[in-house]
């Protein structure tokens, strides 16, 4: 169990990475399997128990955890954010958000107060001394 702890983590840590140097081949199942040395079936099946969410929702939720603080913070617009965050369009942009979130970008811009789920990074496993 504590080998799954630390590849989770690794796993987790390289989805952020993949993430923020906007990397979206290294963004797959398959190419974080490859990586991670484990079948695709193996990691999907061991990153649930230890994360408590499936593989392709965390990636999801994580994904948009990134602009979701764009829309919020800047003033940049929504097909900038969309862009740069590697969305092919606004419109998917959008589709991806509401989905997530439950509320379009556009209106979460009008109202930040609204009560959104950020997907922070997980953490499974923490060393203390």
């Amino acid at each position: 169990m504590y080998e799954w702890q630390q590849q989770v983590q690794r796993i987790a840590d390289c989805i952020d990475d993949s993430i923020i140097n906007n990397d979206d081949e290294s963004l797959t199942l398959s190419a974080i399997a490859k990586e991670s040395g484990y079948s695709e079936f193996s990691m999907t099946r061991k990153f649930k128990p230890l994360s408590g969410v499936t593989f392709r929702d965390y990636l999801r939720k994580r994904r948009l955890a990134f602009p979701l603080i764009d829309v919020r913070d800047t003033k940049k617009s929504l097909i900038e954010i969309a862009i740069s965050h590697g969305f092919s369009s606004h419109e998917a942009f959008c589709r991806s958000f509401k989905a997530c979130y439950g509320i379009t970008p556009s209106a979460y811009r009008a109202n930040p107060t609204q009560f959104v789920v950020l997907r922070t990074k997980l953490k499974t496993f923490t060393v203390t001394f």
